[in-house]
């Protein structure tokens, strides 16, 4: 049997190391994958958390140790808050803070807490040259001065939980398509603006303001009904994970890093991090950091599969994918180098073979061989049907120009540490 065929779901699997499931039928308690406080705030290819509930469950303990450096959203913090796990937290994106935070706020708002002003006599304007083009004027003096009364008068243990309705108003408030996961000006979000603009739309602002606030404290409280149990938590938002030095000793890894091809996850929120006070500078800065972008030390990748397929993506003729496939494995093997010898139990990774063009990259087969190289056993590999979560489809891919075809099945990867 090829690679291709039991990675990719074309022949039955015959080894016992590589099974196929669907962990949205397999994690009973986990009733969708918005429960609880993990649909606050929209994050294009979130980690479902049924799959984090299986692994914690299945290859953790109450207290151990839990790191997800490419955090995301934080869906491994909200379960390991449930499930009384401690966690270490990292991502690029410094909104992971925010999300983490009011995700696992123990304390429950009343909803006159975090309402802004909108009358309010300071202001805070965006430091965005493209300010205007991405928000009409008329809409702009009253966002400032929502964020006015947000910056000067919610009290900081507050901000975060009061960040969410409001960064999702001004994203209503603008020319950003709300279906697509980068920002993006559509002929559908001009409309709505257009629309908007016609009518009483400061009226409408308070009154979709008004629902989110209380859309926000009641997804709060169903995560508080679940009984949160008190853990020890390290967050770091904002930071290059590749880069960073990790300190301590952790049980697990267990995570989902940007897919291949999948990057400019920064570029999907640049909107709302100039609104938290962001500068160009600051968004450049973190644009750079992102894979493949970012500029780190050649190392030496271990993989037959690698290879195999490199010299597939080599055949494309086509220097900027084979600098992408080239810089996105170089990057997670520096990681993984950097950080292996800290995890004393098990690497999990939840990751999808991907396109490159024409040719399916098995990127946690290349990642299993990587680490088999550094002394880690293979355990097994899950193979997950995908449910689509997409928001937006298209014919075709706009980068490509070829067909978009949705991902199949996504793998999560088991290693453990060998003696």
């Amino acid at each position: 049997m090829t690679l291709d065929k039991y990675l990719f779901g074309t022949e039955d699997i015959c080894s016992s190391r590589y099974v196929k499931v669907m962990f949205r039928n397999m994690v009973k308690e986990i009733s969708s994958t918005t429960y609880a406080t993990h649909g606050l705030y929209g994050y294009p290819a979130k980690f479902i958390p049924h799959v984090v509930r299986y692994v914690l469950k299945k290859y953790t303990n109450e207290g151990d140790w839990v790191f997800d450096p490419f955090a995301g959203y934080g869906t491994v913090a909200i379960e390991c808050s449930l499930m009384g796990r401690n966690y270490i937290v990292w991502d690029l994106n410094p909104m992971l803070e925010i999300f983490v935070k009011a995700a696992t706020s123990t304390y429950i708002p009343a909803p006159e807490e975090i309402m802004v002003d909108w009358n309010y006599k300071g202001s805070s304007r965006p430091r965005w040259s493209h300010l205007e083009y991405w928000h009409p004027r008329e809409f702009l003096e009253v966002l400032c001065k929502g964020w006015g009364y947000y910056r000067q008068r919610i009290p900081d243990r507050l901000k975060p939980i009061a960040a969410i309705p409001l960064l999702k108003v001004t994203k209503y408030f603008s020319y950003a398509d709300l279906q697509i996961a980068k920002l993006y000006k559509s002929k559908k979000a001009k409309e709505r603006v257009r629309k908007l603009l016609k009518g009483d739309w400061r009226f409408e602002l308070g009154c979709l303001y008004n629902e989110e606030v209380k859309e926000t404290i009641r997804k709060i409280r169903e995560y508080n009904r679940l009984k949160p149990k008190p853990v020890e938590s390290i967050i770091k938002s904002g930071i290059d994970s590749l880069k960073e030095e990790l300190n301590e000793e952790v049980d697990i890894i267990l995570t989902s890093p940007p897919y291949l091809q999948a990057q400019e996850y920064i570029r999907s929120f640049k909107l709302e991090l100039f609104w938290l006070g962001f500068t160009e500078h600051d968004v450049r800065k973190l644009q750079k950091a992102e894979i493949p972008y970012n500029c780190l030390p050649h190392v030496e990748i271990r993989s037959e599969t690698y290879e195999q397929y490199k010299r597939k993506v080599k055949q494309l003729r086509h220097k900027k994918l084979l600098e992408i496939y080239e810089a996105y494995f170089n990057s997670l093997a520096y990681f993984l180098k950097k950080v292996h010898d800290k995890v004393r139990k098990h690497i999990c990774i939840f990751v999808g073979p991907v396109k490159m063009r024409n040719i399916k990259i098995p990127i946690d087969e290349i990642l299993k061989e990587m680490l088999e190289h550094m002394g880690w056993i293979h355990e097994k590999t899950y193979i997950d049907t995908v449910v689509s979560r997409r928001l937006f489809k298209s014919r075709t891919n706009p980068a490509t120009g070829l067909p978009d075809e949705r991902m199949q099945t996504e793998h999560l990867l088991i290693m453990r540490r060998g003696r």
